[in-house]
């Protein structure tokens, strides 16, 4: 009886101290892993460390307004405005090496740009943005633009070396939508600017595509390139072949 007493009261304390010592520890993780929202922008910065930013006003900038130096960041524009001075870069991402792809791109959304001498040059992702009258709408080196709304910007609306181009809204600008290398571009409305869609590198795919009312050229293509199931009606020239041996199915090109 005398050893059974002994093992319950050497047992309960040990218990109680195991106890406490779990706690301890998953209190301590708590503290060194908090969870916590995007960071607040306030103002036009330099982005440094990775992670999901958002605006919480409208920024006006004199020259650059977002400068982003680190890579994997998503900047939410909170469906405010970036205003510029006509000069400028309003959200410019880190710089990557020519003829490499990024590991992890940076990604921008839901929002107004204008006024800027560029509203965007980075690699990654613009997506749901309204990029009006600047001297140079989207730029993206590698990655995608979706769904935005791209007008009455002076030289070219959306520019992609290499990526998609989805289901934008391209209108009144120099250039619609300028194609350095390749790129998919599917599913977009391009009306009203000098050159609809000027795909100037090799083997590029455009797909479902309305490009109407532009006043110069509405598919300006670098063959061997493939066209699918594209309207060009009401364009200056509907359709500018440049080489041979592009593919062509179920397009309308009077």
């Amino acid at each position: 009886m005398q050893v059974e007493f002994c093992r319950r009261v050497v047992t309960f304390p040990v218990l109680v101290l195991g106890i406490a010592i779990y706690a301890f520890a998953a209190g301590a993780q708590e503290q060194i892993y908090p969870v916590r929202g995007p960071v607040e922008i306030k103002q036009c910065q330099r982005i440094d460390q990775p992670g999901s930013y958002k605006l919480v006003n409208n920024l006006n900038a004199a020259g650059d307004c977002l400068v982003i130096t680190a890579e994997g960041v998503t900047v939410d524009l909170g469906g405010f405005t970036l205003t510029g001075d006509e000069t400028g870069t309003a959200i410019r991402g880190p710089k990557v090496p020519k003829g490499t792809i990024p590991r992890v791109r940076t990604l921008v959304r839901n929002g107004d740009i204008s006024n800027f001498a560029q509203a965007t040059d980075l690699s990654g992702t613009v997506e749901g943005v309204r990029v009006t009258a600047n001297r140079a709408g989207i730029f993206v080196a590698v990655g995608t633009v979706i769904g935005n709304i791209v007008q009455f910007n002076a030289s070219v609306g959306i520019e992609i070396a290499d990526g998609i181009v989805a289901g934008n809204l391209i209108v009144a600008n120099g250039i619609g939508i300028s194609v350095r290398e390749a790129a998919v571009i599917t599913g977009n409305e391009v009306s009203g600017n000098k050159i609809g869609i000027d795909a100037s590198g090799r083997g590029s795919a455009l797909t479902g595509n309305v490009v109407d009312g532009n006043s110069e050229i509405g598919l300006s293509i670098r063959c061997p390139s493939n066209l699918t199931n594209n309207t060009a009606v009401g364009n200056g020239k509907n359709l500018v072949l440049r080489g041979t041996t592009c593919r062509m199915s179920d397009n309308l090109t009077p």
